[in-house]
């Protein structure tokens, strides 16, 4: 596909006249001063883009005089990490944009260590409702934080990739996203049906511009099946595993083993088609091409340091452990696995490597083969830590030092998250992004450490980061902080976690969270929330269900908690015979009144739930529910149980879900739980001075990106985790033995910084509202409230 040059000019176009677009337009090859627009009309014409910094001026332009239905011009000229917004047409007129939704951002300058987002998605193309609902589950999750870059990892046009399935199956569906989307593709298994590499021709060929003159980093290949790029501080390689030879001493490998040899990223990621680790709908074991990428690619990619290997083809998601040096058939872990933990930040913490590019120190490999095709599976990788057959998609978040890779599903589900850290760093686990919660209510901010980092500082900003407020700036490193949340709603929330001696060693929620002041239905508890548990087959007693039941011993753990099936985040030892019950409890702080609650569980065999003591219902519990007695009925594996609860049973403050889990009989296999509790709650009420309180607008406090020297604070850390509610931790007795010992030190003295906010009033001024009511009563009773409260950031005079 021919690709023009960008010239510099100012652009006097007709008003937008509609013209139909057999393909709207997607970015390719984009490098930080460049990128090519594709697209394709259903008529001939000439082509023009036309692209500026505002909606309003497009002072650059890039023509391709051929007359013909598919353009692909290259427009240069651009600064890197910039938001452009760009239109498409002829030389008359335009027939797309520029718009809000024909925008993109440019790479950074390579090797700068700013943060992105990108999609993974693999075997996609089935144009059925599948697709659609992995498509939509993943914009609803991110909400406004969408992926910079389209990673796509095969398959996306089935059966065969002819030209018309890759418009309907490829293009259609995902046109909205491919518009504002830096795509990046790998040749699936059904493209190469109609395509072919030696040659690089057929539909696949014609429908992308990739990079094949390492003109957007790495060296140049000399063709389109395999190549490399860079962005940010990131250095991908995209292989061909269906057509390209897979030999060592072929072209594909002997150029992979160059490219990597050249890099100086800090980080490496590789994306192909065929996996080299996979018990779904195909076996790595049994397979020429997965097994060839294993026994020829791998240990090139593992000797040059690759970090993170992305796949599909296996229609299921698979995420393994931290592996090396697994290339026998059949695969084995004894002696490759570098971490034989789960890699969660919100579990036992991120995979820890050295800092820069080591060689073999281990590799997460991803099967993402779950973007629509039809599910299957064999059996539980050896290498896998987490295994789920059910449709979805992954998001890659890099930042700095630390990447982190997360599974939606396609309900929505958050179900696996992993993160890889080099060298000393920082990792949120809560609150990341996406989550809804109670402005004035209480929450724990949490995050997990890599290496030593022995006291840190929290910020939130209530602008998407434009600002920062401090909230403590020197605490001891317990991975925990109970924040008392502002009052003042917000959709463009975030925190930061940073070290209290380094600032750069820092992480900040990937995505915006809002705080809610209307009555609203959230999460309390989302899936893949920690629970506390008690598995060791003894009978803790009548009271475990009870608010005040001491669950200090309790281990804890982030759900799916369970063994058996391999999708497990937290995974149990199985016994002979099976444990009859085991134990699940969460206390959940709730701070308006509850108007309807649902609770959507995962479970096998059988479950029963009570909220503060109270049985709301069971499943499958035919035979009682003492601790000696078996469920006596058989679930599906990871079965579903739906069930309203009486939001009478829920009171303001403290409550405590609890959750027995039982097996069918002494042989079962298997035991999986994960709970969902969604809430509709009251909205805030007002204050007593008719709802005034402070606004990020009027505060005083700047943008502040270390911590005043003179402001330190000290923090009663609730030692459980929280949910997107207010605060939430799987132990009550400690959240309230937390919430009694709070206390209020920030800020301490004059910073510059704006007031913390939370109980309506304002530290150190002064407001007509309150000298008018001239009641030093109503200003005390206020102070008794807040101290009442224990709100860590309020300060009442």
């Amino acid at each position: 596909m021919g690709v023009t040059l960008a010239v510099a000019a100012v652009m006097t176009w007709s008003s937008l006249v509609p013209m139909q677009l057999v393909r709207p337009p997607y970015l390719q090859s984009a490098t930080p001063d460049s990128v090519v627009v594709v697209w394709e009309s259903a008529a001939a014409a000439d082509g023009r883009v036309t692209a500026g910094t505002s909606v309003g001026a497009q002072p650059l332009s890039a023509t391709d005089s051929a007359v013909t239905a598919r353009h692909a011009v290259r427009l240069g000229g651009l600064t890197p990490n910039t938001r452009y917004f760009y239109s498409v047409g002829s030389t008359a007129q335009a027939w797309e944009g520029p718009d809000d939704t024909h925008v993109f951002t440019t790479p950074p300058v390579t090797g700068t260590a700013l943060p992105f987002r990108a999609w993974v998605l693999g075997d996609s193309g089935t144009g059925n409702a599948n697709q659609d609902r992995v498509r939509d589950a993943m914009l609803t999750a991110l909400g406004p934080d969408l992926p910079q870059l389209f990673l796509h990892v095969g398959d996306m046009a089935y059966n065969d990739g002819t030209t018309a399935q890759f418009t309907g199956r490829f293009f259609a569906p995902y046109a909205g996203i491919l518009r504002r989307t830096l795509l990046w593709t790998a040749l699936g298994n059904h493209e190469g049906h109609t395509s072919d590499s030696a040659t690089e021709s057929g539909p696949y060929y014609e429908a992308y511009v990739l990079p094949r003159a390492g003109e957007a980093g790495g060296l140049p290949s000399g063709t389109e099946a395999y190549y490399a790029f860079d962005h940010a501080n990131v250095h991908f390689v995209v292989l061909d595993s269906y057509e390209s030879p897979r030999t060592t001493g072929g072209a594909m490998l002997t150029w992979l083993q160059s490219d990597l040899a050249a890099t100086t990223q800090p980080w490496i990621i590789a994306m192909w088609h065929h996996p080299a680790y996979t018990k779904g709908s195909h076996n790595s074991d049994t397979e020429t091409e997965l097994i060839q990428m294993r026994e020829n690619a791998l240990p090139i990619l593992e000797a040059a340091g690759v970090d993170l290997v992305l796949t599909g083809h296996s229609h299921i998601y698979e995420r393994s452990l931290l592996v090396d040096g697994a290339y026998d058939t059949p695969t084995t872990a004894a002696g490759h696995l570098k971490d034989a933990r789960h890699g969660r930040p919100d579990g036992v913490g991120p995979y820890v490597k050295p800092a820069g590019v080591t060689a073999r120190s281990g590799t997460v490999h991803v099967v993402a083969g779950h973007g629509g095709a039809g599910l299957g599976q064999s059996a539980v990788h050896p290498l896998m830590a987490f295994t789920e057959m059910r449709w979805g998609s992954a998001v890659l978040d890099v930042d700095g030092n630390h990447v982190v890779l997360f599974n939606i599903r396609e309900d929505g589900a958050i179900t696996d998250r992993v993160a890889l850290v080099k060298g000393d760093g920082l990792v949120l686990a809560h609150p990341v992004g996406g989550e809804t919660l109670l402005a004035g209510g209480e929450t724990d901010i949490r995050w997990s450490t890599a290496g030593t980092i022995a006291r840190v500082a929290l910020d939130w900003s209530d602008d998407d980061g434009a600002s920062w407020r401090p909230l403590v700036t020197d605490l001891l490193n317990t991975g925990r902080w109970h924040w008392a949340l502002p009052r003042t709603p917000t959709s463009q929330g975030r925190v930061r976690v940073r070290s209290a001696t380094d600032s750069a060693v820092r992480d900040v929620s990937h995505g915006r969270f809002t705080l809610a002041d209307g009555a609203v239905t959230l999460a309390a508890i989302p899936h893949g929330s920690p629970w506390r548990y008690h598995v060791d087959g003894t009978d803790p007693g009548s009271t475990w269900k009870d608010p005040a039941h001491d669950d200090g011993s309790w281990a804890e753990g982030p759900a799916q908690l369970g063994y058996g099936d391999g999708d497990e985040a937290t995974r149990f030892s199985a016994t002979t015979p099976a444990q009859p019950s085991v134990y699940f409890r969460r206390t959940l702080h709730v701070g308006r009144r509850v108007t309807a609650a649902n609770a959507t569980a995962t479970y096998d065999d059988a479950m029963g739930l009570w909220v503060n003591g109270t049985l709301v219902d069971s499943v499958g519990m035919t035979n009682g529910t003492g601790h000696a007695a078996y469920g006596g009925t058989t679930s599906a594996d990871n079965a579903t149980w739906n069930v309203a609860i009486p939001p009478a049973l829920f009171v303001e403050g403290d409550n405590v879900i609890a959750v027995m889990v039982k097996q069918a009989n002494g042989t079962s296999s298997d035991m999986s739980f994960d709970l969902r509790l969604d809430l509709a709650v009251d909205a805030l009420p007002p204050l007593p001075d008719a709802g005034a309180a402070p606004t990020s607008s009027s505060s005083a406090g700047a943008s502040s990106s270390a911590a005043p020297a003179t402001s330190t604070a000290a923090n009663t850390s609730l030692p459980a985790p929280s949910s997107a509610l207010l605060a939430s931790s799987s132990t009550a007795s400690s959240a309230a033995a937390g919430t009694s010992a709070a206390v209020s030190a920030v800020s301490g003295g004059n910073t510059g910084d704006a007031p913390p906010r939370g109980c309506g009033c304002m530290a150190g001024t002064s407001r007509p509202g309150w000298m008018l009511l001239g009641l030093a009563g109503l200003l005390a009773l206020r102070r008794r409230r807040c101290a009442s409260a224990q709100k860590l950031e309020e300060r009442c005079r």
